[in-house]
């Protein structure tokens, strides 16, 4: 008959058992992803039409232009503005600019007025165009927080980001509009 072998599991090797694992969770929870933003690259747009936050009907056209295009949710108006402070240093007025926040997750009960006065607060004069349906966002292949893309004369998605204008995030962002260029040779 083999002897049993028991193990004996102290409170310090359990701690540490769990601590890994917890560390090891944490690490890919904060991995900096972009692959929703990067599912959309090569992806051609449509232009659109929606009202902004002051209930003015604008289009978003996109073809024979380059543009800059933000979706934002609640939290990611805010993060909205610091992308497009860089992108406007970085481009100047050789691409529009497209702002967009998306609210169709809001519930039924939030009246529209509300989520426009909100975005009104943070940006009082430029126009973002409210995305209550969800159809602009879904050309994007956005899901949350606040995205940023470029997009080439031809209406396709050159580049994108997501989350927090991180200098790292940013040079990423550049890095992949730069290649395009190269590419086409284009300036």
């Amino acid at each position: 008959m083999q002897p049993r072998t028991q193990y004996i599991i102290t409170g310090a090797a359990l701690t540490t058992a769990i601590l890994l694992n917890l560390v090891s969770v944490a690490a890919t929870i904060s991995k900096p992803s972009d692959s929703a933003s990067e599912k959309a690259l090569g992806k051609r747009v449509a232009d659109f039409a929606l009202d902004d936050q002051f209930e003015r009907s604008l289009s978003a056209k996109f073809t024979g232009k380059y543009s800059v295009v933000m979706i934002g949710d609640r939290k990611g108006l805010e993060i909205m503005r610091l992308w497009e402070e860089k992108a406007t240093k970085a481009f100047g007025d050789k691409v529009q600019f497209v702002r967009v926040a998306y609210f169709k997750g809001m519930p039924f009960f939030v009246p529209r007025g509300l989520a426009r006065n909100e975005v009104k607060q943070k940006h009082p004069s430029a126009s973002v165009l409210c995305d209550w349906d969800g159809n602009a966002g879904a050309q994007f292949d956005y899901t949350d927080g606040c995205r940023v893309y470029f997009t080439d004369p031809n209406a396709t998605i050159r580049a994108a980001s997501s989350g927090e204008c991180s200098p790292e995030k940013w040079q990423l962002f550049m890095e992949s509009v730069q290649t395009y260029f190269q590419k086409t040779n284009t300036r």
